[in-house]
């Protein structure tokens, strides 16, 4: 099974995620196999690069923030925080093995495995790096799951696929029937909602991606994109700024050391 969430637990959906309300369309595909593979056929740019916006609430707290992106398939990432002057304030990068990140003039450069929870220090999506990527460019994870079915929403006209059984976790996947494009997809144990990805707008990829887990919503609108341009793969592995003292993250909690046993009186 394909984790996606690093170990985020609760709440929040796409949309109302009302139920499937009609039969599935006569002239479409009839089963689930079918719909999932031709939503996750659909070609990916090899590349983007440009400017985006960054809108995120976490516990109450918002922040705002223009980037640049660049991405690579399958697991190239490098996001910016920059001034209105394209200042660089802070950098978060990863070439899919270790990620790498720093504030302009801070004292420390994070170092560590390129896990979902280290990938979320500057922009708050608990991903892996081949999961992130991909989920950018208009691919979210999908559970890896024997259990399929396929219904259809006839309020909103999308399939649905849902993985895994509704007694456990299991995922909805929300699919156009013009051209198989996911629209965004919701993740459960068992009936309570633990994240969300949906899709606005766009063209060959999301202009807009919204992501909702447990005291998280993040909103990344892309504005100017280039696809399919080289990148330059220096731009995936930084090194740390001369001088910066080097701390290794952790991907988990460190366990806390066992309480001394109380002597008997």
């Amino acid at each position: 099974m394909m984790r996606w969430l690093g170990g985020l637990l609760a709440c929040l959906c796409f949309c109302a995620c009302s139920g499937p309300q009609s039969l599935l369309p006569a002239n479409g595909p009839q089963t689930a196999d079918d719909v999932l593979t031709r939503a996750l056929a659909r070609p990916l740019p090899k590349t983007a690069q440009g400017m985006a916006r960054l809108d995120a609430y976490m516990k109450g707290e918002r922040r705002s923030v223009d980037m640049i992106v660049i991405l690579a398939m399958p697991n190239a990432v490098q996001m910016q925080a920059v001034s209105p002057t394209l200042d660089m304030l802070a950098v978060m990068a990863t070439d899919g093995k270790r990620f790498v990140s720093f504030e302009r003039g801070g004292e420390k450069c994070l170092i560590g495995d390129a896990c979902p929870r280290n990938m979320a220090r500057l922009v708050p999506i608990a991903l892996s790096p081949e999961q992130l990527t991909p989920a950018l460019l208009g691919r979210p994870p999908v559970l890896d799951l024997p259990e399929k079915r396929l219904e259809w929403d006839g309020k909103r006209e999308l399939y649905v696929v849902t993985l895994g059984i509704d007694a456990g976790t299991h995922q909805q996947v929300f699919v156009s029937p013009k051209d198989f494009r996911i629209v965004g997809t919701v993740l459960f144990e068992k009936t309570e909602r633990v994240a969300s990805i949906e899709y606005i707008d766009g063209d060959r990829i999301p202009k807009t991606l919204r992501y909702k887990a447990k005291d998280t919503d993040v909103t990344v609108t892309m504005r100017t994109i280039d696809l399919d341009l080289p990148a330059d793969v220096e731009a995936f592995a930084l090194p740390c700024p001369s001088g910066m003292l080097q701390v290794e993250m952790p991907c988990v909690d460190p366990q806390p050391l066992p309480e001394a046993r109380q002597k008997t009186p």
